[in-house]
């Protein structure tokens, strides 16, 4: 079991070694004891000294008769054992209502109600406690415990005094001693300025024994040869006055030695008074050559501090700034002047990760807190900011300060979002891709599969993690492949397309066009393979049934056939063997524009998409007016939600232009057809408006109209009745175009049960339309 501080044998020996348990009362205690009860108006004040069974009051004032006449109280009846006991204050509002104390007799007998008491520290040991006590309950405010505090401190001062005076002979062996081996330099000097004592210490700081200075003037032996007509005057002043006005001040003066070396001194300048009235001074010196150093230091530091780029602030807990170097002017546009005093969250508009309670719960808890913030510039920009909060002491001791350290991220917090946009784009386009995609590793095993990769093998993606690829390639088209490979490794080319066959779950062979491209880092080292498979297994079945059928029905419409069969093989190209490498091209032209090329490489690849956009436009307008011409342009309605497929028909035709469309709302059309018509209008609206400036929507009598306005030249008058027919081209059109594109809209409108038109845009431009039957409407 612990023993209680108050039972502690040293401690009780070190109270009963002060004399004041059964001496007089000290008139210093008396006048500390008065001056608190008027400081603080309370009625009794106390200078209790606690035993291990008693506590003795060595000053009091304010107690009922009978306990003043005894001068001390049983333990039963101390709260000032608590403050020896935990070594710390101890402040009681009402003490009927505390734990530690409501059981004391003090409170009935004597009266205590309100109590704060400080401890009494001398010599290292808590000697007991300066109290004030009130009768009925008070809150103490912080002016009145530094005051107690402070009183207290005087009362140990006292008693170390009363303490010093009683065993005055006693130590004055001990005093000489001390002298003899102190650190500092002790020098007494009398009225006229002439040595009186010199202890070894002197000796050393100055260079001259004690024997060449006792009886020699002060101002020859230390003080400078400049400062010595200041010297004399002072003297002077004290003898003709009696008083000294720097007497009791800490001086900073310079001094130099036997050698002629000058250095700065510290020292407190003490007089006293000797027989006869005149004054002896002492003075106990040390050389603070050092502690100007790092003064210096310090300085120099302070200025590294302020000039250093990342925002150091030091604040108060509440908020307030104390402290701004020219890093946060610089970051926050705002001089210390205009800062300093100001709440910073309120200044910089802050805005926290988390609730602003929770960091000043983990300043409270840890004494730091890290993370983001964000911050709102002099001149309304936003910066975020790495910022760091360290909880410390105050200067002076007094309560507690943040120190800031704020670091501008923005630029890197931007391109971290623009990498996250980017990754986010491409796992949208991998993931929710109709076509199959796969990653693949060095060593040849899946890293990533989309789901179309994964029907078409008829696996899972999961299963797929992992797997060698080479597994599920037909084992006659391995070696093909493998060379393939050899020659991207060999960087003989950075791609390559195929069409091979790869093995399904159940066993049945798959025919599939796939484009396969080896990544490579900045320094040309591989990374991973990207392959991109089109499953071309029913159109191969469908070229062999149609090749059969062809075989049959040659013999008797063989002329026909061969009038058919640029037109079948236009088709089938512009379908197949170049729809498929044109999604490879604008897939990797994507991939590029969201890596962070050269500019004259990102302007390439943006060719490269336009292009290829062009090009797929082309082939399907082929494809449609070869339908046309042949009678075979048929649609399969069915409601489809106008918002997300105006929405995707400006993504196709690459264009950010507003949507005006009251949602939800539902029209009838074949989904491709529609795409296909609007993204001809916005297209037309690039090539020859200057590009789209509004889609708008408008609902009448179950209809719904279709408006993609732009602000260019506008149609001339005499070619608006031919706009839809084919090969209609205004004359001199700087475009690209053949005067099929409009022709061709309008067939897939009236295959879907609408129209389209144009009229002049108000009050310049043009708006193409598009009717088509509200699904809701039947």
């Amino acid at each position: 079991m612990a023993v209680r501080r108050t039972d502690s044998a040293d401690r009780v020996a070190a109270v009963r070694a002060t004399g004041l348990l059964d001496g007089p009362e000290s008139p210093g205690l008396r006048r500390l004891t008065h001056l608190a009860a008027r400081l603080l108006e309370v009625p009794t004040a106390l200078v209790s000294l606690v035993l291990d069974d008693r506590q003795v009051f060595a000053s009091h004032l304010g107690l009922p008769p009978a306990w003043a006449a005894l001068g001390q109280t049983p333990l039963t009846h101390s709260f000032c054992q608590h403050v020896v006991d935990g070594d710390r204050p101890l402040v009681v509002t009402d003490a009927r209502e505390n734990p530690l104390v409501k059981d004391n007799l003090a409170i009935t007998e004597i009266g205590v109600v309100a109590y704060a008491g400080m401890p009494i520290r001398v010599d290292g040991q808590t000697l007991g406690a300066f109290c004030a006590i009130d009768g009925s309950p008070r809150e103490w405010s912080e002016p009145d415990l530094a005051i107690l505090s402070d009183l207290a401190a005087a009362v140990a001062s006292e008693i170390e005094l009363v303490r010093a005076a009683q065993h005055a002979e006693e130590t004055s062996a001990l005093v000489r001693r001390i002298l003899e081996v102190s650190q500092d330099a002790y020098v007494s000097i009398d009225a006229d300025g002439l040595v009186q004592e010199w202890n070894p210490a002197a000796e050393r700081l100055f260079g001259w024994v004690r024997e060449e200075t006792v009886g020699a003037d002060l101002s020859k032996l230390i003080v400078p040869e400049e400062h010595r007509e200041a010297h004399r005057r002072g003297l002077d002043r004290v003898r003709e006055t009696g008083t000294s006005v720097l007497a009791g001040q800490r001086l900073e003066l310079p001094a130099v030695n036997r050698d002629g070396r000058t250095f700065p001194v510290e020292f407190t300048l003490q007089a006293t008074n000797m027989a006869g009235g005149r004054p002896v001074f002492h003075a106990f010196l040390h050389d603070i050559s050092a502690r100007r150093t790092t003064e210096e230091q310090l300085r120099r530091q302070a200025e590294l501090i302020d000039a250093a780029p990342a925002a150091i602030i030091v604040r108060d807990p509440d908020g307030t700034i104390r402290f701004w170097n020219q890093g946060a002017e610089q970051m926050y546009g705002w001089p210390a002047s205009a800062a300093l005093g100001r709440n910073i969250h309120r200044l910089l508009s802050t805005r926290f990760p988390t609730r602003l309670p929770d960091v000043e719960l983990a300043l409270e808890e840890i004494g730091s807190w890290a993370g983001e913030l964000e911050h709102r510039r002099a001149d309304g920009q936003v910066v975020v900011v790495l910022s760091r909060h360290v909880s410390r002491p105050a200067a002076g001791g007094t309560g507690l300060e943040i120190i800031e350290t704020n670091t501008d991220i923005t630029g890197r917090r931007r391109a971290e979002q623009a990498r996250e946009e980017s990754e986010r784009r491409f796992r949208v386009q991998f993931h929710q891709s109709t076509i199959g995609q796969v990653i693949v590793g060095l060593d040849g095993n899946i890293l990533h599969v989309n789901d179309a990769y994964a029907r078409m093998v008829g696996r899972s993606a999961s299963e797929l993690a992992g797997y060698g690829v080479m597994l599920l390639t037909h084992p006659d088209d391995r070696d093909a492949d493998t060379a393939a490979l050899a020659g991207l490794f060999a960087e003989e080319r950075d791609s390559y397309e195929r069409v091979k066959r790869l093995l399904h779950a159940d066993g049945r062979s798959i025919d599939v066009q796939t484009g396969v491209r080896l990544i490579r880092d900045a320094d040309g080292r591989p990374l991973h393979l990207i392959g991109i498979v089109q499953d071309i297994t029913e159109q191969v079945r469908a070229r062999c049934e149609r090749d059969a059928a062809q075989a049959v029905l040659a013999e008797r419409n063989e002329q026909l056939q061969r009038a058919n069969q640029l037109k079948l093989d236009l088709m089938g190209m512009l379908s197949h063997d170049i729809g498929t490498p044109l999604t490879a091209i604008m897939g990797y032209g994507e991939v590029l524009s969201d890596a962070e090329l050269p500019p004259f490489l990102s302007n390439l690849t943006t060719r490269i998409i336009t292009g290829a956009h062009r090009i797929d436009e082309l082939r399907h307008n082929v494809l449609a007016m070869c339908k046309l011409d042949a009678g075979e342009l048929t649609t399969e309605r069915r409601p489809v939600p106008l918002a997300a497929a105006l929405q995707d028909a400006a993504d196709a035709a690459d264009t950010v232009v507003p949507i005006s469309c009251p949602a939800p709302l539902s029209v009838l059309a074949n989904p491709a057809h529609l795409g296909q018509i609007l993204v001809n209008f916005l297209t037309n609206a690039r090539k020859y408006g200057g590009g789209a400036t509004g889609i708008t929507v408008e609902v009448t009598d179950g209809r719904v109209e279709i408006g993609v306005h732009d602000a260019g030249a506008g149609v001339p008058e005499e070619l608006r009745s031919h706009l839809f027919e084919r090969y209609t081209r205004a004359a001199g059109t700087a475009a690209e175009g053949h005067g099929l594109g409009l022709h061709i809209v309008a067939s897939l409108a009236e295959a879907n049960g609408g129209r389209v038109a144009y009229r002049p845009g108000d009050p310049v431009g043009s708006v193409f339309t598009l009717d088509l039957e509200l699904e809701s409407a039947g």
